[in-house]
């Protein structure tokens, strides 16, 4: 596997309220760093995997609120269904998760909101949100 490697980032909006709804995936705004073997498209939040193999993928947000009763819950959601959950039980602590994904190749994966309402990222922070994701090489 070549180098492959992805960091992104929410930054904005700045000052002012934003949500990310139920089921709704978590769109980054700034790609900090990127190889050519992971890409990322800012419309729908998919991080697509160009080559099989294994990545490790790290993972926070920081909420404002949220209009939930199970707190920040999130989980890296692939085009296979599979599903890998980190979750606070307060909705205004930072969530943090990983996982190992062994991806084909154009596989997809997005951070998704897995709690039972809408979250509102944080107006506190300069970074609402970030992840990333690199290849491990085989051995």
């Amino acid at each position: 596997m070549a180098i492959s490697y992805i960091e992104l980032a929410r930054l904005y909006p700045k000052g002012g309220p934003a949500a990310v709804a139920e089921n709704g995936a978590l769109l980054f705004d700034t790609v900090v760093a990127s190889g050519s073997q992971i890409g990322y498209n800012t419309g729908t939040g998919a991080i697509t995997f160009h080559q099989a193999g294994f990545y490790f993928i790290d993972w926070y947000v920081a909420p404002q609120f949220g209009l939930t009763t199970d707190g920040s819950n999130w989980a890296i959601t692939t085009g296979g269904g599979l599903s890998f959950i980190g979750s606070s039980h307060t909705k205004i602590s930072a969530t943090t998760g990983f996982a190992i994904l062994d991806a084909a190749a154009g596989e997809t994966a997005q951070l998704v909101n897995v709690s039972d309402g809408a979250i509102y990222l944080s107006q506190a922070v300069e970074s609402k949100a970030g992840l990333v994701a690199y290849g491990i090489p085989a051995p």
